[in-house]
């Protein structure tokens, strides 16, 4: 898992034909997400709440502002410590 940092200025255009699934999640505290992974990368925009998440074997922290990305196949969990709502987009393979 990386944190992304965002740029100000974000060509939106440039994602209009890319292939992807797209989402939004809440869970309330004390949800246990079990390991999982997906063929997809995953891009995750933490809106509100703490979660904390073990991916690649590390271990973080989440909250609202929090962007995320997970690469494909790789294991991850999570543990919501105050209610979460999130956003993502899993982006398809060519």
């Amino acid at each position: 898992m990386e944190r992304l940092t965002m740029s100000e200025s974000v060509n939106v255009g440039e994602f209009s034909a890319l292939p992807a699934r797209i989402g939004q999640l809440s869970f309330p505290a004390g949800t246990v997400l079990p390991p999982n992974s997906h063929e997809q990368d995953e891009i995750s925009f933490i809106h509100s709440g703490v979660l904390r998440a073990v991916s690649g074997g590390q271990s973080y922290t989440l909250r609202g502002g929090d962007v995320t990305l997970i690469p494909a196949g790789e294991v991850h969990e999570a543990e919501v410590l105050e209610a979460v709502t999130l956003s993502y987009v899993l982006l398809e393979k060519p």
